[in-house]
């Protein structure tokens, strides 16, 4: 009996070292699987910095990443996330869906640059829906079939807060006194993104986040150049097109609505201040 127990004892102890190890080695798979499958995902250089992740406690913690720009744009990048933190559902990370109870991501910074046709986000937007970073039939068909048989996710909840657009003109430095403009964006919720789908690749979530994304943009764009005027309507005009697809605008939590889709934001403090900023630099008190 007593060597029964010993040996069950013993069983327990190496599953326990085995877990520990797992939990240990999980930070370096996740750091690694970003860095080597977002550029292929997304079709844009993808660099992530750090990850702390535990499965016993269904968490997850990210820290700098970097999404670049679509080929073809002069800025750094398009987005940079201070901060993203996950909740996820530890009985759901063995089935074909993940539920993923929310995600806050905090110090959103967009680097926004429009181009004559298109800005970077939407050329983004774009590509990863028509699935032009796609160029051999042979790769597309094997990639389509290993998506296809992924896990997929639900997000019950996504908050994009304390985020900041870097506005720029490609060829209009002289508009924009030569740098970029800094305006704040407004809150974005987003709730239930894949609940009616069963599921969302995780390439389809990312869409719907950068879809949210392109609204509080447009949103941002267009009330700062309303408060202008005429003076900068040729820098801010064609923003506005990006803000017809907006979803998930919210001021705070008590506007929620369910579903992917809540009420308009009061963003007229975002887009006064972006406009004082850019006053100054037109030279317009």
């Amino acid at each position: 009996m007593k060597k029964a127990l010993k040996i069950l004892v013993g069983i327990f102890i190496v599953l326990g070292l085995v877990f520990a190890a797992l939990e240990l080695s999980l930070n370096r798979l996740v750091l690694n699987g970003v860095n080597a499958v977002g550029p292929a995902a997304l079709g844009v250089p993808v660099a992530l910095q750090g990850a702390d992740v535990s499965l016993v406690r269904g968490k997850a913690a990210l820290r700098g990443l970097h999404v670049g720009n679509p080929e073809g744009y002069k800025t750094d990048g398009l987005l940079d996330l201070g901060s993203v933190s996950v909740v996820l559902d530890a009985s759901t990370l063995f089935s074909d869906v993940i539920v993923v109870r929310s995600i806050l991501i905090d110090g959103l910074a967009v680097t926004y640059e429009k181009g004559l046709l298109n800005s970077n986000l939407g050329a983004l937007i774009d590509q990863l829906a028509s699935g032009e970073e796609e160029t051999d039939e042979a790769a597309a068909e094997e990639s389509a079939a290993e998506e296809s048989a992924g896990k997929k996710v639900v997000i019950e909840k996504l908050v994009i807060a304390d985020s900041q657009m870097n506005f720029s003109v490609t060829g209009a430095a002289a508009l924009t006194g030569g740098g970029a403009i800094p305006i704040p964006l407004p809150r974005i919720v987003l709730t239930d993104l894949g609940k009616e789908e069963e599921g969302l690749t995780l390439v389809e979530a990312v869409a719907h986040v950068l879809k949210a994304i392109a609204g509080a943009t447009g949103t941002a764009i267009a009330g700062a150049g309303n408060l202008l005027g005429d003076g900068a309507g040729a820098v801010f005009g064609a923003g506005k097109a990006v803000g017809g697809g907006a979803v998930g605008l919210v001021a705070g939590d008590a506007d929620e609505k369910d579903g992917a889709t809540a009420a308009q934001p009061d963003s007229g403090t975002s887009s006064k201040t972006a406009a004082e900023a850019l006053g100054h630099l037109l030279g317009k008190q």
